[in-house]
């Protein structure tokens, strides 16, 4: 990965849950609104819960097949974050990649 823009920011994400034993739910996000574009995630990269504190954050590294994705999931406030995106070609230099031309673009 090249350029990486960090983001640090809530998202919206449409999640699969998935029951794992007789209490484990497992979850995997599918899709991602952000900065009014609509993302669909095509496959998982590393998956790890870590800790911050007390809480319990479970980290995803997501691709549409064009940039990689890194979220955090807080699993007691039930919040997603997305940290960063990452691209050889999405960069803040490249004009052509900026948030107004992305949500201008998706639609």
């Amino acid at each position: 990965m090249e350029n990486v823009v960090e983001i640090n920011k809530d998202v919206n994400i449409v999640a699969y849950y998935f029951r794992q034993g007789v209490k484990k739910l497992r979850c995997f996000p599918k899709k991602m609104e952000y900065d009014g574009k609509s993302v669909v995630f095509t496959e998982q990269g590393l998956r790890h819960p870590t800790r911050q504190g007390q809480r319990m954050i479970h980290v995803f590294d997501m691709t549409d097949g064009n940039a990689d994705y890194r979220l955090e999931f807080d699993a007691e406030q039930l919040t997603w974050k997305l940290v960063y995106i990452a691209d050889k070609v999405f960069g803040p230099m490249d004009e052509q990649y900026t948030a107004a031309n992305l949500t201008t673009a998706a639609t």
